[in-house]
């Protein structure tokens, strides 16, 4: 049928392409485009057809007019047997056959016919021929045309080929040979490797069949190696390109010199090498390379068209060599060899484009090293013109597009041009657009184009630039395969950029994933692949910063691991080396920063500095190495202060400024580090230009950076913290309102989500909270909160940097506290500053300025609540922070000054001269560790100067005083006048000053304190939290001046001055009890002077608000107290004193605080003068005729040590039954302070409870303050309950007077104001007495005389002297006893009408209570002395140290019964004490009274007697814990100093006071002290009754006999003789505990019957108790 026709059944269809297809046997054989002429259809191939004779040929004509071939596509066909149509074309004639047509339905039957030729080919030699010159011709025009199905028809034919040649056919290598040149094409274009393996194998034979003296053999091998370097290229495995070189070399060898193919094998051996070297890093690869491309070039005629190849190639090689081994000539080498490539082909050499790419690539690298901007313009200017000669079809096209893309990036990084950065990307995207997906070369472009993207992110922080990056590098990734050999750079690019995205968002599966990448890309590599380094460096990297954000120091370690490993993979001579050093020291120096340990420093800074001699000075990264060795020579000096370490960093950070040009995009963040280093000197050193190089610095760095740069926001952040600092220092105003808006704006430059999004909200709240310290507008100071609260919210709790941002936040809520008083501010400073050091580790270096920071607020919440638990804290985190931190390090100073400060504070509280010593030495180390020219130093001298003060005042030591001037005023002089703490300064020389005043009344010192103070005042405005302080100085000093020089003026202003600090100063601020003490005490001199009733009034109601103020010091509330009583009483208003007083007495147990040890509190009872306060305020009580309250008031003052013990061990069987979890706890509590409650130290006092446990006497002293506090706080919750409201508050005298059922009590009040005597027993009026005849003065007097007789030998010295002293001080004694009886004992006896007659048998009974002066006078012994009369004689007399002592043993005995049968008697003597005076009667004594109690019908059993040597300290005190009556026969003593020391003395040692006090001995009834100085009580404090017989009596024996002084040892086994005998007459079971005074009045009668018995041998024994 006519093409005409055909065409014409394609309708308005313009016709396809027309094909004739040839199968056989339904496999296709062949497929050719036919051609139209007219109305024919012509084709003109010859093809081979192999099959037999049976098979079915069949020749088709299709139409191609759509993707693929269906049978729709076909027009005719006709199919004919293959041995039919070999006889038809016998002797090479023409048949032509019928076409028959295909389509059924068409409107004209389309059919034609075909004329062909056939001929048959015997020979199979014949046939390979033909098929592999058919086959050759198939491969060169697919290289022409690029039509697979040509390659497919190639391989195909050429195997035939191959199949059809015997193996001993000469041609069969070659068929061979060409087979696999053929198959490497295919797997070119499809990446099949079996293509490669069958390549391989097929040339392999080839090689293998040939002899080494076939000409061709060479060749063979080269093309082997060719395959193989593709293999390898491909998959990455080693061996492959082992093969690949060994058959080339070979190849070599067997060519000779003039070879024309010998150039081209150098050069491919070369290639191979440099190939091998780039991943195995053996350098001999690379200079075989090198050597093997020189050798190609000299066997390479002059103008040869292979020459400028061979030269590219040479440079190359240099380059590679150059890119590893760093040696510029190497650099130098390669760009001459490319020029000359370039030089030496003309416009129309194919190679050119390429040629001008490498050339201007290793130019800009060049330029890299050297900053010879020319080479970085030139180089590319080359590839532009690559890129522009070569069309885009060009399959290099997209090569010269991505070099130019990093030539014009390498621009942008170094000069900043946002252009060159753009351009960069588009040449990227448009070399990733012309490169198919199939590509070799795509991943690479994926790659370089994702690394801009990156860049460009990292210079703008466009989100959608770092999420494209990341979806272009892991999209190299997913298409490489694990074999492919850039994997790893792929992996490590991912990693980097999702290391870079987590930093930007914070998301964890970021730096997950990215570790995991990165530690997947240094599996995939080998150690001695070149490229291992920057993986591991990489991963080194990502690992550091999981652990910044993480804190999992093994993070930190995997890191410094990794970069060590990539430090000591890369030779000295490598180009990266400085930066893997660099990377090594900055993980190094995090990991100092976290462990504190100095080597990781060290090596830190060691690699650092390795780093900068390893990299020339035109080495491009050199500005960032000595930026980090500045960072961490700064870090050394942060910690250890060594001024050295300072100046290099700021000198290696000014080299690395100077280093760059300003167009550098580094330029800006060196230059801020810069400045950030120059601030620290300046707040080392306080020299002013340091802070302003800083602001320049930082100035600089804000003007070179685009607004649009990620860096913007640091910058304008570092200049608004300078900005702040230079304010602070300079009080420019314009600074600290620059500071905040620069800081405004780096916070509004980020997103929320930005991960430095919080460092500039605190930054911000910083400065908002300086300009409200300076200006007072509340508005700074809650946005300051608030920013820094937002700063808190936006970062999560496991964040490095939340610790910071909590303590941050905490200062500001502390300041809203400091000012507006609401303490739910101080609760939440608390709690978050709390939570900042709880969640950093010990061993970080951050974690002391946290303690620091949350003890200062714990200081003050103590100050406004007086908690001690507060204070314990604040001193404890302040120890902590001290510890934690070497002397060199710059903070040490402050937080041993906040430390002392603590330690002064709780001196003032609680008297601790040890807090003191420990304050001023703390405080002097801080002085000690600062420079003069440090901002903070004379902040420490003032600190250090008042504690100097203070102990002056507390010891009168003058030096301290000359020493607080000498500190203070060097720190007024160290302070600008514009400075803040300048008042504070001059405050403290002021009062100090006043101080040296008052010592020495030089009125000069006087003068200059009010000038000084009156400068503070002055200076300060209204609204600051000192101006009252230094008000209330000014107006004490100016009051001192008016007591001086009686000038009104000065009275006037004083009081003018002190009322305005009253005025100024709110309830809740702890200094306020000492303005209304001041004010009080001014008003009171104006009164004194013009007696005008208001001042009167004035100081009163002053004194007594300073006393009722609820955040006072208990001493000083007291001292008020005291003052307002004391001035009441003087102007007759007895009401007013009254109150006074009993506010005083009250606040005795709070100043003898039970969280104090015992010497504390008998210390603090003895400054208080606690026994003439009660007496004082009994005295009033008197006069008013409130007899009941005298009581209360004065048993209230007294024993104030035993009644805090006892309420320890209060009955709670009442609450048990209501509340028994609380009862338990109170109990649990109340036993663990009891436990050693009258100890001599803390220490001691634990030592029983926890058994050798060696803790510091610190450490038990706070856990008892907080057993204290706890006890405290549990009392108060019972005293909430309805039926609770007084527990263990003080008993009324209504219950108390209940002890004295068997007779009277007689009280004998002494004070300044007058003697009297109240008497009462159970019920009736109370009796008055008023003693005119005797006062205070007269008692006091005839106290020291009976006082004798306590330094009066012990019991056993009889010698002559000792006899010649008794006789003394009998005679002294009798005279006061005399003056007792008339003055005081016959008022008394005549008020309650007891006779004053002898009588046989005394009946009446009668329990002395003396005070003061008295305590220390045997009443039992007054009398005349000159008749036959006297108290013993008339009356039974018994001791009371309080009403509730004897209150309490009443009870007990009604109580707490003891079986007879159950009883058991402990006697105790000491005939031999060593060291002390042999006592031979106490044998006697203990035999004898132990024999009585046995005939009594005591058990023998039940009798333990510890005699001599086996009365051990641990037996006696094991035997009083089951005895209920005992008696000791031994050396007494009476510790002078501490009460709670005096003890008995054993064979082995002393049974103190304090450890039989920490008895409760539930069982015991009687005990007899046969012992000196039993009841001497101390001198001072003889209120106190710190005896032993107090103490056996608090310890459970309701009934006790005691010596006041030294007995003799004659006479002790008769008084205790006849006094069992006594209690002992009707047997055992008419034991009476309460008979011992009875027994012992009986046992002295007896004993004075002997008439050479004198006064002082029966009176030192006394009773005390029921």
């Amino acid at each position: 049928m006519p093409a005409s026709s055909w065409a014409e059944e394609f309708q308005d269809n313009e016709p396809g392409e027309i094909f004739v297809e040839i199968t056989l046997d339904k496999t296709m054989v062949q497929a050719t485009e036919a051609v139209i002429h007219g109305e024919s259809i012509t084709w003109n191939e010859e093809f081979l057809v192999v099959g037999s004779r049976s098979s079915t040929i069949s020749l088709s004509i299709l139409k191609n007019d759509a993707e693929t071939i269906t049978e729709e596509s076909y027009i005719s066909r006709v199919d004919v047997v293959l041995g039919t149509l070999l006889a038809k074309c016998a002797d090479n004639d023409v048949v032509t056959l019928e076409m028959k047509p295909t389509v059924v339905d068409a409107k004209q039957p389309i059919k034609g016919v075909i004329t062909i030729r056939l001929s048959e080919r015997g020979s199979l030699d014949d046939v390979a021929i033909e098929m592999e010159t058919l086959g050759e011709s198939q491969l060169r025009r697919f290289e022409q045309l690029g039509n697979l199905s040509d390659l497919e028809d190639a391989i195909s034919n050429r195997a035939m080929a191959v199949e059809f040649t015997d193996d001993e056919h000469p041609r069969k290598p070659d068929r061979l040979s060409n087979l696999g040149i053929t198959q490497r094409a295919r797997f070119g274009c499809l990446g099949y490797i079996f293509d490669l393996e069958d390549s391989i194998s097929n040339i392999g034979e080839a090689v293998a069949i040939t002899d080494d003296s076939h000409p061709r053999k060479a060749a063979y091998l080269w093309n082997l190696g060719i395959i193989q370097k593709t293999k390898f290229e491909s998959f990455g495995d080693l061996s492959d390109i082992d093969k690949a070189i060994l058959n080339v070399a070979k190849a070599i060898e067997l060519m000779d010199d003039g070879h024309p193919d010998k150039p081209m094998y150098l050069v491919n051996l070369g290639n191979s090498q440099e190939m091998r070297f780039q991943y195995l890093n053996n350098s001999s690869d690379i200079d075989n390379a090198i050597s093997n491309i020189e050798r190609a070039v000299c066997l390479t005629p002059e103008g040869h068209l292979d020459r400028p190849v061979y030269h590219s190639n040479l440079g190359s090689a240099q380059d590679t060599r150059f890119q590893h081994l760093g040696n510029l000539s190497d650099l130098e080498n390669a760009i001459s060899n490319m020029a000359v490539a370039v030089e030496l082909a003309d416009e129309r050499y194919p190679h050119k484009a390429k040629y001008l790419s490498n050339l201007g690539i290793t130019q800009v690298t060049r330029f890299e090293h050297l900053g010879d901007r020319s080479d970085l313009e030139t180089g590319i200017s080359h590839i532009e013109e690559a890129v522009n000669i070569t069309d885009d079809e060009d399959p290099g096209k997209a090569m010269y597009l991505s070099n130019l893309g990093i030539a014009q990036g390498t621009r942008f990084e170094r000069f900043s041009n946002l252009s060159d950065l753009e351009d960069s990307i588009s040449n990227k995207t448009r070399a990733l657009e012309l490169t198919d997906d199939n590509h070799p070369d795509k991943l690479m472009y994926l790659s370089n184009l994702s690394a801009s993207q990156h860049i460009r992110f990292q210079r703008l922080g466009i989100m959608s630039d770092l999420e494209c990056a990341i979806l272009g590098i892991e999209k190299a990734v997913q298409l490489a395969a694990d074999s492919h050999p850039d994997k790893p750079m792929f992996l490590t690019n991912l990693g980097d950029s999702q290391i870079t995205r987590f930093e930007r968002l914070g998301d964890q599966s970021d730096v997950q994933n990215a570790i995991s990448n990165l530690e997947r890309a240094v599996q995939l590599t080998d150690d001695n692949h070149p490229t291992k380094p920057s993986c591991l460096s990489s991963l080194g990297h990502s690992q550091a910063t999981r652990f910044e954000r993480f804190g999992n120091l093994s993070d930190l370690d995997n890191s410094i691991e990794n970069l060590k490993k990539a430090v000591m993979l890369t030779a000295d001579k490598s180009s990266d080396k400085p930066m893997f050093l660099s990377n090594l020291g900055s993980s190094q120096e995090l990991r100092f920063k976290r462990l504190g340990k100095l080597p990781d420093l060290e090596d830190a800074i060691s690699n650092n500095a390795m780093a900068i001699r390893l990299a020339d000075d035109d080495h491009p990264s050199k500005h960032m190495y000595l930026s980090n060795l500045g960072d961490s020579q700064a870090t050394r000096f942060m910690h250890f202060g060594n001024m050295s370490d300072l100046e290099n960093a700021i000198s290696n950070k000014q080299k690395a400024v100077e280093c760059i040009d300003d167009a550098h995009p580094s330029k800006p963040s060196h230059l801020s580090s810069l400045g950030e280093t120059q601030q620290i000197r300046f707040e080392r050193f306080g020299n002013l230009s340091d802070l302003k190089r800083a602001l320049s610095s930082h100035k600089r760095a804000v003007e070179l950076v685009d607004s649009r740069h990620p860096q913007k926001p640091m910058c304008l952040s570092n200049l608004g913290n300078s900005q702040r600092l230079y304010f602070e220092h300079v009080g420019d105003l314009s600074n600290l309102e620059d500071a905040i808006s620069n800081i405004k704006i780096a916070v509004e430059l980020r997103e929320d989500d930005h991960p430095s999004k919080p460092m500039y909200l605190s930054n911000l709240g910083n400065s908002q909270s300086t300009r409200f310290v300076h200006f007072g507008n509340l508005t700074d100071l809650d946005n300051a909160i608030s920013n820094k609260q937002k700063a808190v919210d936006l970062m999560d709790e496991e964040h490095p940097d939340q610790p910071g941002h909590l303590s941050n936040l905490g200062v500001s809520q502390q300041t809203r506290f400091e000012h507006l008083g609401d303490l739910s501010d101080l609760e939440s400073a608390i709690y978050n500053q709390a939570k900042a050091a709880k969640l950093i580790k010990d061993e970080q270096l951050t974690k002391p300025v946290h303690l620091s920071n949350l003890g200062i607020s714990q200081g003050l919440r103590f100050r406004h609540l007086g908690y001690l638990s507060d204070l314990e804290d604040a001193i404890s985190n302040h120890r902590q922070a001290v510890t934690l931190t070497n002397d060199g390090h710059p903070t040490k100073p402050a937080y041993l000054s906040n430390l002392g400060h603590s330690q002064q504070a709780r001196f003032e509280l609680l008297n601790d001269m040890a807090d003191l010593e420990n304050a001023i030495l703390n405080k002097k180390k801080a002085v000690e560790l600062t420079n003069d020219t440090h901002p903070s130093k004379p902040m420490y001298l003032s600190n250090l100067g008042n504690s100097q003060g203070t102990r002056f005042s507390c010891l009168g030591n003058l030096p301290d005083l000359e020493n607080a001037i000498v500190n203070i005023e060097k720190a007024v002089a160290l302070t600008d006048e514009v400075h803040p703490s300048l008042p504070m300064y001059l405050s403290n020389l002021g009062t100090t000053m006043q101080a040296r005043f008052e010592r020495f009344g030089n009125v000069s010192d006087l003068e200059k304190a009010i000038s000084t103070l009156k400068k503070a005042v002055k200076l300060t405005g209204d609204k600051h939290p000192h101006k009252a302080m230094y008000l209330s100085n000014l107006g004490h000093s100016q009051d001192a001046r008016f007591e001086c020089l009686h000038e009104l003026s000065d009275l006037l202003e004083a009081i003018l001055n002190l009322e305005i600090a009253v005025s100024l100063a709110d309830d809740g601020d702890p200094n306020k009890v000492t303005y209304l003490s001041n004010l009080g005490t001014s008003y009171g001199r104006r009164f004194e002077l013009l007696r005008e009733q208001a001042d009167l009034v004035g100081c009163v109601s002053a004194k007594k608000a300073a006393a009722q103020l609820k955040v006072a010091h208990p001493h000083q509330a007291l001292f008020a107290a005291r003052q307002w009583a004391e001035t009441s009483y003087l102007h007759g208003d007895l009401p007013s004193a009254l109150d006074g007083y009993r506010t005083a007495v009250e606040l005795l147990p709070k100043v003898a605080w039970l969280g104090l040890d015992t010497r504390s509190r008998q210390h603090r009872l003895l400054q208080e003068k606690s026994e003439n306060l009660g007496c004082l305020a009994a005295t009033c009580a008197i006069q008013l005729g409130r007899f009941e309250e005298a009581m209360e008031l004065l048993d209230l003052a007294r024993s104030i040590l035993w009644q805090q013990a006892s309420s320890l061990r209060s009955d709670l069987e009442t609450l048990r039954g209501e509340k028994p979890l609380l009862a338990e706890e109170l109990e649990r509590v109340g036993r663990q302070i009891d436990v050693g409650n009258f100890s001599s130290s803390t220490f001691t006092m634990t030592a029983y409870n926890v058994g050798g446990d060696q803790r510091s006497t610190e450490e038990f002293g706070r856990e008892r303050r907080r057993l204290v506090n706890e006890w405290e706080e549990l009392v108060d919750k019972v005293r909430q309950l309805p039926r609770f409201k007084y527990f263990l508050k003080p008993i009324p005298f209504y219950q108390l007077r209940q002890a004295t059922t068997a007779g009277q009590a007689v009280v004998m009040n002494v004070s300044e104001h007058g003697v009297d005597a109240l008497i009462f027993g159970t019920s009736g009026q109370i009796e008055h007495v008023p003693l005119h005849k005797i006062n205070l003065q007269k008692l006091t007097k005839l106290s020291a005389s009976a006082r004798l007789n306590r330094s009066s030998e012990t019991r056993g010295a009889k010698d002559t002297r000792a006899t010649q002293q008794r006789k003394l001080i009998a005679s002294n004694l009798k005279v006061t006893l005399r003056m007792v009886w008339y003055t005081i004992v016959v008022p008394v006896f005549d008020r309650i009408h007891i006779p004053l007659v002898s009588v046989h048998q005394p009946q009446r009974r009668i329990w002395w209570y003396p005070t003061g002066p008295l305590t220390f006078i045997p009443f039992h012994a007054a009398g005349p002395h000159k008749e036959t009369i006297d108290v013993g004689r008339i009356v039974i007399s018994s001791y009371v140290t309080t009403l509730d002592t004897l209150f309490q043993a009443y009870k007990k005995i009604q109580n707490t019964p003891v079986p007879i049968g159950q009883m058991k008697f402990l006697a105790v003597s000491q005939p031999n004490t060593p060291g002390q005076t042999p006592l031979p009667q106490s044998t006697h004594e203990v035999l004898g009274i132990t024999e009585v109690a046995r005939l009594a019908g005591w058990s023998a059993d039940n009798i333990i007697l510890l005699h001599d040597l086996s009365a051990t300290v641990h037996r006696v005190s094991d035997a009083l814990n089951t005895c209920s009556w005992v008696h000791f026969a031994c050396h007494g003593f009476q510790d002078s100093i501490l009460g709670t020391k005096s003890a008995f003395a054993l064979h082995d040692g002393q049974l103190e006071l304090g450890h039989i006090a920490s008895k409760r001995l539930s069982i015991g009834q009687f005990a007899f002290l046969s012992a000196c100085h039993a009841a001497s009580g101390l001198q001072e404090l003889p209120g106190e009754a710190m005896h032993l017989a107090a103490g056996l009596q608090f310890a459970g024996f309701s009934s006790v006999i005691a010596t006041m002084w030294s007995i003799r040892d004659d006479d002790a086994p008769k008084i205790a003789d006849h006094t069992y005998q006594y209690l002992f007459r009707n047997g055992v079971q008419g034991l009476d505990p309460s008979e011992a005074a009875a027994a012992l009045n009986f046992a002295i009668l007896r004993l004075r019957e002997d008439p050479g018995v004198t006064l002082d041998r029966w009176a030192p024994f006394i009773h005390f108790g029921i």
